[in-house]
């Protein structure tokens, strides 16, 4: 038998390249025992962020994380001052149109008084920010879509006003703070514009402000808005 050289180039040569291929095959080995390390640690990352993020949905669905409308509605309101109708009455017949409310409130003259504290206007309807995001339930998502709607209305008809004659529209039975919200966003502030609403202004006004439908019928706000202008500011003819 005859035996290689050990001396000889040509096997020198053969030893490189066999010790360069296990090298080689030593670091593709390493390299994917890395990667598949890295994968698992990927894999694992994900599922706990999935799980996390089921977690949460969960919690929403029981009601864990109300939010601000459910808040809302669970905080208990105080009684207005003024009321008129009864909240339980039926609802008003598609074709009964309020009477319209045309004159403006007249403002008694006041005498000044020195060192009299300036009172803070209400806070201004939110208005859709260019790029913001209008979808989603947050409050500011919520009346910013509300607002960017305003003009499906006939404020030509109901009238117009600004935050400064603003009326506490919470006397009304069945509107609450962040409903209040909703309506100043929209543009309502007086019990005027709400007394002039049309059937056709209640279902706009309902769906715009994303209420449960025919509940401004069932708790009769014009009828109660008329009530509390007369009571504030006079029967107007």
């Amino acid at each position: 038998m005859f035996g290689l050289d050990p001396l000889s180039r040509p096997v020198a040569v053969i030893e490189i390249l066999l010790l360069l291929a296990f090298i080689a095959f030593v670091g593709w080995l390493l390299g994917r025992l890395a990667l598949s390390g890295r994968i698992s640690s990927l894999r694992t990352a994900i599922a706990d962020q999935e799980a996390e993020l089921e977690e949460c949905r969960r919690s929403k669905a029981a009601g864990g994380v109300p939010g601000t409308i459910a808040r809302t509605a669970n905080t208990p309101k105080a009684p207005p001052a003024f009321v008129h109708a009864d909240p339980l009455l039926p609802a008003i017949a598609p074709d009964d149109t309020p009477e319209l409310i045309d004159a403006e409130p007249e403002l008694p003259a006041v005498a000044p008084v020195a060192d009299v504290q300036p009172v803070m206007p209400p806070a201004p309807p939110v208005i859709p920010t260019p790029g913001l995001p209008a979808t989603g339930n947050s409050e500011a998502a919520v009346l910013s879509r509300i607002a960017a709607r305003s003009g499906e209305l006939n404020f030509d008809r109901i009238g117009r006003a600004v935050a400064l004659e603003a009326d506490d529209l919470k006397d009304i039975v069945g509107i609450g703070p962040f409903l209040e919200r909703k309506l100043h966003s929209l543009g309502i502030y007086t019990f005027r514009q709400i007394a002039n609403f049309t059937k056709e202004d209640i279902d706009k006004v309902n769906e715009i402000i994303e209420f449960f439908p025919g509940r401004i019928e069932r708790d009769n706000w014009v009828e109660q808005s008329k009530s509390f202008y007369e009571r504030k500011y006079g029967s107007k003819n």
